[in-house]
């Protein structure tokens, strides 16, 4: 974790202005677990400024590539695939509750980005499914101690359609401990 973070060519600010954006997915987990290669960078805007979003993307050179559905999810998340060169950014937004206060307070990284704060990427990484969110989860939750846990539970809990949420946050992060404590 003492390792320094890769610098991303990105700048949120400059990019998209006082619209509210927090970097989630793969470059987000990095602040709560150890570094691991991605090939883009995700990033949550406020749901009814999205339009606003995708259009400074397209005035900064930016070209959409595709259209994301998430048909699996609950947290009734949609985006846009861009890219600019070897940059890859995906625009994610949610009409739902849960978006707006997953924008509030971000935690900024050791490079200055924005990042979501930890209750709301797991509610993110949950509701995904994929085997490497899953191990994300085990990473991230793996760090902290059963009291924050419960915490983060209290939290986010209510933003999941899924009755064994609290459940499998302790699961997951009951594993990332023992992984952590393995030699």
């Amino acid at each position: 974790m003492k390792i320094p973070r890769d610098l991303h060519w990105i700048d949120t600010n400059e990019l998209f202005g006082d619209i509210p954006t927090v970097v989630v997915g793969g470059v987000a987990t990095r602040i709560y677990s150890p570094e691991r290669a991605t090939k883009d960078i995700d990033l949550l805007v406020d749901h009814t400024r999205f339009a606003e979003a995708s259009d400074k993307l397209g005035k900064a050179g930016y070209q959409k590539d595709d259209t994301l559905f998430f048909p699996n999810a609950s947290l009734g998340l949609y985006g846009e695939a861009w890219f600019k060169g070897a940059s890859h950014i995906d625009l994610l937004s949610t009409p739902q509750k849960w978006g707006k206060k997953a924008l509030v307070k971000p935690v900024i990284d050791p490079t200055g980005l924005p990042i979501i704060r930890l209750p709301y990427l797991v509610l993110m990484k949950f509701d995904s499914a994929r085997a490497q969110d899953q191990a994300d989860l085990s990473r991230m939750l793996g760090r902290l101690s059963e009291e924050e846990c419960e915490e983060l539970i209290r939290e986010v809990a209510r933003h999941s359609n899924d009755p064994s949420f609290a459940d499998d946050v302790r699961q997951y992060a009951q594993l990332g401990r023992w992984e952590w404590e393995s030699p």
